[in-house]
């Protein structure tokens, strides 16, 4: 894997998760350029089926209580404890971009439509790398509840697929390098030619 910052693709080779993010969360301007990255994103159709929300300040209370309010409504009987530790994770960064599967009506199929969806939080923590802010894609084993249903509005056909922290990188030791993917294990090559 290249090092090498004139490579075209260093910024994919360099980017890690952030462990953790504290102030100052990302600009307007930086939000926005992460958003139009997002609608870069492979898609068929160009029905653009996802949508986002953008949670900063006291609207990280209120997605921390509805991502509660859901955990609890999946497993009811969740410990106290466990429904804070729920809570916290809006806490986690300044900001936070939820990230809405929002499929269309219509021939492309809906797995489709999600897939478009996920590309686009990786582009957005793509996106927040290469503008120098930290970023971590997080979820839960739900997409929906009541709760998230009223915070977000969302339609029957949504589901809020995870939520992309972005802050800036606290402090901490380099991340490791990641082996290098094995590329036979992973890859079939279909040419004709006899093996």
């Amino acid at each position: 894997m290249s090092t090498d910052a004139n490579d075209p693709l260093a910024l994919l080779f360099s980017r890690r998760s952030a462990g953790t993010l504290g102030l100052p969360g990302p600009t307007r301007e930086q939000l926005d350029r992460m958003l139009l990255a997002a609608g870069t994103v492979p898609d068929h159709g160009r029905l653009r089926p996802y949508r986002f929300a953008i949670i900063e300040g006291d609207g990280r209370a209120a997605f921390g209580d509805a991502l509660a309010r859901a955990a609890a409504e999946r497993k009811p009987g969740l410990s106290e404890g466990a429904l804070d530790a729920m809570r916290a994770k809006a806490f986690r960064s300044p900001a936070i971009i939820a990230v809405i599967a929002s499929p269309k009506p219509g021939k492309i199929e809906r797995w489709e439509q999600h897939a478009t969806a996920a590309c686009t939080g990786y582009a957005i923590v793509l996106a927040s790398h290469a503008l120098g802010v930290g970023a971590v894609w997080k979820s839960v084993p739900f997409t929906r509840g009541a709760a998230l249903t009223e915070l977000f509005a969302l339609t029957d056909a949504e589901e809020v697929l995870g939520w992309i922290h972005l802050g800036t990188p606290v402090a901490q030791d380099a991340p490791e390098p990641r082996p290098p993917l094995d590329l036979a294990a992973f890859t079939i090559v279909l040419d004709g030619s006899p093996r």
